[in-house]
């Protein structure tokens, strides 16, 4: 495993491969993440990864709060927990529309209400406090079921996938980690500044929450090529996911690229409209050597724990090219 200084993970998104589960703990990666897609669950990839692993640490990078219940949700990273031996990492989010109402069938209410009483109740399921609970979402009684829960630990770490202000401040409150996608660079010192609200609304200490931060790191000896990936996959999340991340970077001074983006008829087109410029505020993007030099730097900015990710539509070998270039430590000069 990596030192606190140097600590790497890595996103496989929709990807269900436990070689590259192994993989990534052979070259020293701090922890994995799972989302969910395709009709596959971030924890059961996990628990398949937990079988080929040994150290590494294994997340949901992440499940959203209006699709199972708090109840659910602690007894599956109970779950995880014990079958990996103390490595399950939670990984929460609100979501957005797009999934919660139009995949869930659930309407899209509240939601940073829904998290705080959500976060509240997953905590008090791992540890065992069966006193009830009387929320505005949930309502939980006393009961047999609930006092025979027996998690593996009574605190797993919790990440909040927050973007607004209000969501950041919340993560500082609530969670032991946040965790954004596609966060303008130049946005992250302003945001720390809620995060660091969040904290003292909760007498919390800033250095207890660990800032981490999905990295798009698009690698290839062609520049023009690893440009070409990382904006597709920006375009994808920019029109198809509109109103959610397009807001940050709108917010972040790059309204006439979103708009750019959400303006065209096809993904494909929407990708061709955005500048390099922009790609490079919201991810790494180049060869080998230029990304490990641009990885280190948001270290400095800030981030504990960078997760890289491979563009989507990538190929294996993309991803095994992202695993070696941003590798922790010594690993990625083997």
């Amino acid at each position: 495993m990596t030192t606190d200084e140097n600590r790497t993970g890595v996103l496989f998104a929709l990807r269900d491969d436990p070689a590259l589960a192994a993989r990534a703990e052979a070259l020293g990666y701090d922890s994995v993440w799972a989302a969910e897609g395709q009709g596959m669950t971030a924890f059961g990839k996990l628990e398949r990864w937990a079988v080929y692993t040994d150290e590494i640490r294994l997340a949901t990078g992440i499940v959203n709060v209006f699709s199972r219940t708090p109840a659910a949700v602690a007894a599956a990273t109970a779950t995880l927990d014990r079958h990996s031996g103390e490595r399950a990492v939670l990984g929460l989010g609100v979501a957005h529309p797009g999934v919660v109402e139009t995949f869930h069938g659930v309407e899209f209410d509240r939601p940073l209400a829904r998290m705080h009483e959500y976060v509240e109740l997953v905590r008090r399921y791992l540890r065992g406090e069966a006193a009830g609970f009387d929320g505005e979402f949930y309502t939980p009684e006393r009961t047999s079921f609930w006092a025979a829960f027996e998690p593996e630990r009574a605190s797993v770490p919790i990440y909040n996938g927050a973007l607004g202000p209000a969501n950041v401040r919340l993560t500082g409150e609530v969670a032991d980690g946040w965790l954004p996608n596609l966060y303008p660079h130049g946005r992250f010192e302003e945001a720390m500044g809620w995060l660091a609200e969040g904290v003292d609304r909760a007498d919390r200490d800033l250095e207890d929450i660990d800032v981490a931060m999905y990295v798009l790191t698009s690698v290839h000896e062609d520049p023009s090529v690893a440009y070409e990936a990382a904006a597709y996959h920006v375009a994808y999340y920019l029109r198809d996911v509109p109103g959610y991340y397009g807001r940050v970077a709108e917010e972040a001074g790059y309204g006439a690229a979103v708009e750019a983006a959400c303006d065209a008829e096809t993904t494909e087109e929407a990708a061709r409209r955005l500048p390099e410029t922009f790609l490079d505020v919201v991810g790494l993007v180049g060869t080998p050597t230029s990304v490990r030099e641009r990885l280190e730097a948001i270290r400095e900015m800030g981030v504990d724990l960078p997760v890289v990710r491979a563009p989507a539509g990538t190929d294996e070998a993309w991803v095994e090219r992202t695993l070696e270039a941003c590798a922790p430590g010594e690993a990625n000069t083997q």
